[in-house]
């Protein structure tokens, strides 16, 4: 299931029409239909948005981690940026700069 998939599926959970949502969230409702038909992936505002109207993490929304992180305290940076650099990731990051990390873990709202 992709993102879209479960974008839809809580929408349609809660009875609501892609208008009536696009009303109460203030996303327009040509958008929401790209996202819920993954032609178009949701920014990070965005993405808050939705989770944060439905109640579930962004984690869920993306990958369905059930609200989980994939994201432990032991993962160290290294990991991290080669998850996030690595060939299929790369897409999804561009336009994004790792400048510098203190810590070793990275909440799973910034993945």
């Amino acid at each position: 299931m992709k993102y879209g998939d479960r974008i839809s599926l809580l929408r349609e959970q809660k009875k609501l029409t892609q208008g009536e949502m696009a009303e109460i969230t203030g996303i327009s409702r040509a958008a929401l239909s790209h996202y819920e038909n993954n032609r178009r992936q949701p920014d990070y505002e965005t993405l808050k948005i939705i989770a944060d109207f439905f109640k579930v993490t962004i984690d869920y929304l993306m990958w369905g981690a059930e609200g989980k992180s994939a994201w432990g305290p032991e993962t160290n940076i290294k990991t991290c940026i080669n998850h996030m650099t690595s060939e299929k990731k790369k897409s999804r990051w561009e336009g994004y700069h790792i400048t510098h990390f203190q810590l070793s873990v990275i909440p799973s709202r910034l993945l």
